[in-house]
């Protein structure tokens, strides 16, 4: 009986498809990635599957096509070899076709785009695969991606490309995900620095803060079509479920920026200042805000995009007037008053009645701390408000509110949300559980150690009448 033959050619089969300019996104996990996917795969010509790995089967192929082809193989077991003969690449080619080809028809769709973490380092073998080929770098902040890491992952890192990384930092997974952003984004960025005109850089927070002016952005570098209105389509039920993704946004139905500046409660000085460096040395290329030593000890920068001066982040048209002086009997006791600040009035009044009610006792009951000033800060959710101070003389027994000038001048502050504040004030958190979480932050500048800083958090929970913490 005579046996058919495969064709060797999917396109030859039905010429009304082409995988010649396919579209990858190199990006790292937690970088908002699988939004990116979904807005790609609403578009009328683009596919996006879940994660595939198909570039690292890409790199797989080439070195058991090597071995066969009898090319020298890489001294490293499992890196690409250092030459990959031509039969390989259309031997890559023609499998990645054969696959292409059958999702497209399945969908409906002419266009093929990949999304899987790590692609970065197999550009140069992709575009040797498909000349044509089109790349979009994908961004996020730095300490962005280490808060979303950290919450994807709350009993210990693992998958998102993390493993190694905390393999070789299993006490600080801080310091494991900024060194797995750093390896991540600059492999993303030496890509575009290799190949200028066939890659396109999108920020998360611009994804974010205006979808569709970025997807369009997006299309227009793909030469593909315009799709206006695609942010709300994007989060039909059209897309693909099975894979890996991000589990929240099977619970999405709107592109919303809440989790922009998350990465602020992160503590900075747990990365190692080698890695740190390397950080902003690439944030200034991304244009990124820098991660500095007043990172999570002050108010938040309004825009992680841009730098934010001193002046920028102090004035807002809905602060309180700075020149209020002393609160007298807890903010809210003058109902005709308009100057008391718009998110902490429980904060102020727990403050000025702790310090009331120390009375003359204040000094011995505080000790050597009796005489010392601090600011508490309380940070609003909304980057529209600005953050607010509550500068509290111990010695003059006086709770002012304040700027943000007063953090220059004061011995020590604590920084936290404002919710974070209202929780613990009203016994719905503990203070301790609130430092150990990062949602309140102890700072000093006299490096005074682990003691005294224990004793003026002892002298803030007296402030705040907390006899359990």
């Amino acid at each position: 009986m005579q046996q058919s033959t495969p064709s060797t050619s999917l396109n030859s089969a039905d010429p009304g498809y082409s995988f010649s300019d396919p579209v990858f996104v190199l990006c790292n996990g937690r970088s908002g990635s699988t939004l990116l996917r979904f807005l790609l795969d609403a578009h009328p010509q683009l596919a996006c599957p879940p994660e595939t790995n198909l570039p690292s089967l890409c790199a797989q192929l080439a070195t058991v096509w090597s071995l066969i082809e009898g090319a020298p193989l890489s001294a490293n077991r499992g890196d690409e070899p250092p030459h990959i003969p031509d039969a390989a690449i259309a031997g890559i080619r023609y499998t990645m076709d054969r696959m292409i080809g059958s999702y497209l028809q399945r969908r409906g769709k002419t266009r093929y785009c990949d999304k899987s973490l790590g692609t970065a380092r197999f550009a140069e073998l992709l575009l040797r695969v498909y000349p044509e080929a089109r790349f979009i770098c994908l961004y996020r902040h730095p300490m962005d991606v280490i808060a979303s890491g950290l919450e994807a992952c709350p009993w210990g890192l693992s998958g998102y490309g993390f493993d190694p990384y905390i393999a070789a930092n299993p006490g600080n997974a801080v310091h494991a995900l900024a060194r797995f952003w750093a390896d991540n984004a600059g492999t993303t960025l030496a890509a575009e620095e290799e190949f200028p005109d066939r890659t396109f850089r999108v920020r998360y927070e611009d994804l974010v803060t205006d979808a569709e002016t970025v997807a369009a952005e997006v299309f227009r570098f793909l030469e593909a079509p315009p799709a206006p209105g695609i942010s709300e389509s994007c989060f039909s039920g059209e897309r693909e479920r099975s894979g890996p993704a991000d589990y929240k946004i099977w619970y999405t139905s709107n592109i919303s920026s809440d989790s922009v500046g998350r990465g602020w409660s992160i503590p900075a000085g747990m990365i190692a200042p080698p890695v740190l460096g390397a950080i902003n040395e690439m944030a200034a290329k991304l244009n990124y805000v820098p991660i500095d030593e007043g990172w999570g000890t002050s108010e938040p920068p309004a825009d992680l995009r841009v730098p934010v001066s001193d002046a920028d982040s102090s004035s807002t048209a809905s602060a309180p007037d700075p020149s209020a002086g002393e609160v007298a009997g807890g903010i809210g006791a003058d109902e005709e008053s308009k100057c008391g600040p718009a998110h902490s009035q429980l904060l102020g009044s727990r403050l000025n009645a702790g310090v009331s009610a120390a009375g003359e006792n204040a000094a011995s009951r505080w000790k050597q701390h009796g005489e010392e000033t601090f600011v508490a800060v309380a940070v609003s959710r909304d980057s529209g408000l600005s953050s607010e101070h509550w500068l509290v003389d111990l010695r003059a027994r006086t709770v002012t509110f304040a700027t943000r000038a007063a953090q220059e001048r004061s011995d020590w502050d604590i920084v936290g949300y404002s919710d974070a504040w209202d929780q613990v004030v009203t016994g719905k958190l503990n203070l301790n559980v609130a430092f150990r979480t990062c949602r309140l932050r102890y700072c000093d500048e006299d490096e005074a150690g682990p003691v005294a800083s224990e004793d003026r958090i002892r002298v803030l929970a007296d402030l705040l009448a907390l006899t359990n913490w």
